[in-house]
């Protein structure tokens, strides 16, 4: 069963920019070398009291989710945040238990 994951990030307000180039080399490692995952989204959340990014993932199982943690690539993310002090609190990462709706038609 496919695992499915909502991270909220909390840029400062002066490295929003930043955590988006930084993103957008997240996606291109994710889809070139995480065959698990299914969907890695990041998106601006509108309407938030504070810069917000929310980060939409599937992994096909926990496995991928394991192998995605564990990366080179992650741990770079962690380096890079820690040492430019990108965000303005720790990143929540919520496991997601779907219970109701659909994905598609």
């Amino acid at each position: 069963m496919p695992v499915k994951i909502l991270a909220l990030l909390y840029p400062k307000p002066d490295r929003v920019t930043r955590v988006e180039e930084i993103a957008q080399s997240l996606v291109e490692y994710v889809k070139e070398n995480e065959s698990g995952a299914l969907q890695y989204e990041w998106f601006r959340v509108t309407g938030a009291e504070k810069p917000t990014i929310a980060v939409w993932e599937t992994y096909a199982d926990q496995a991928s989710v394991d192998a995605h943690r564990t990366s080179p690539k992650m741990a770079w993310l962690v380096e890079v945040s820690t040492k430019e002090d990108n965000f303005a609190e720790p990143i929540k990462v919520l496991h997601l238990d779907q219970f109701a709706g659909f994905e598609s038609r």
